[in-house]
């Protein structure tokens, strides 16, 4: 049997420090046909495949998102009978380096300035998910996006640009704001297209605190929060979506959660959003 190597530190005898490893995970280098390098971080269940093979939820900022999102998943699939979640594939697509968000990298594929997030998007549901379907089978009917800030408007952007290549989206915190609120063309032109068949799946979250600063501490940034109007705007996008009946969306504030705070408690609501019994696509193994 291997035994813990053990060293010697200030007189006492401990464990040698060893990296901390995600069971039945894997992570890997991927370079896009022009060159861009990505990190794959991706979890596959151990237990035996649905028929139709694994729900799919794919996380952008995966290097910030992947680790919590996992974790909420496990958590919530270990107690099916309470959370109605069960297994599911998890991709989170990510940069290299340390930092958990690539403050350019990911201006360049979320928004969709020049076309950017139409080719990440495309990168994600071709080549990308191609390597996860060489790990597991998946169902590519039964797939989920999750983004935050930025990323809460590149899940916007994808529902009402690719309406149907996800079946749920979640939006967290999401930058409305940006471009002058360009975000709403885009849904304007979603809801003036032909209505799918399938009603299109929507969470909105944001946190409580995220309108809202001391003017007196930080006038500045008390300024901008004003500006970007994070609650008032996902009230508002939620409330246009739910009245045109187009989409099926869920509005949730998260009292007390600041911009970033809040990511845990948004992705605990998306696991059970996207992969619960509610989800419409949850298939017993």
């Amino acid at each position: 049997m291997l035994r813990p190597e053990r060293v010697a530190f200030e007189g006492h005898l401990a464990p040698a420090l060893r990296p901390v490893e995600l069971p039945h995970t894997h992570s890997f280098a991927f370079t896009s046909a022009g060159g861009a390098e990505y990190r794959l971080l991706v979890a596959i269940p151990p237990e035996p495949a649905p028929a139709a093979g694994f729900p799919v939820l794919v996380l952008v900022d995966g290097d910030a998102l992947f680790p919590t999102a996992l974790s909420a998943a496990r958590l919530q699939a270990g107690r099916p009978e309470v959370s109605g979640v069960g297994p599911a594939v998890i991709l989170g697509v990510g940069y290299p380096g340390a930092a958990p968000f690539d403050a350019e990298r990911r201006r360049q594929d979320l928004l969709p300035t020049d076309g950017g997030a139409d080719r990440f998007l495309d990168l994600i549901a071709g080549e990308m998910l191609t390597q996860v379907e060489r790990l597991a089978p998946i169902d590519r009917a039964c797939m989920s996006l999750v983004g935050h800030s930025f990323g809460g408007l590149f899940a916007l952007h994808t529902l009402f640009a690719r309406p149907g290549l996800f079946r749920s989206h979640v939006a967290g915190s999401p930058s409305i704001w940006w471009d002058e609120r360009a975000i709403l063309a885009t849904r304007e032109r979603f809801l003036c297209s032909p209505a799918a068949t399938d009603t299109s799946r929507l969470l909105i979250t944001v946190g409580g605190e995220e309108q809202n600063d001391d003017a007196r501490r930080d006038p500045q940034r008390a300024a901008r929060l004003r500006m970007a109007r994070m609650l008032d705007n996902a009230a508002e996008m939620a409330e246009a979506l739910t009245a045109s009946g187009r989409v099926d969306c869920e509005h949730v504030v998260f009292p007390g959660e600041n911009h970033i705070s809040v990511v845990p408690a948004m992705l605990s609501r998306a696991v059970a959003f996207t992969l619960g019994d509610g989800a419409g696509g949850r298939v017993a193994p």
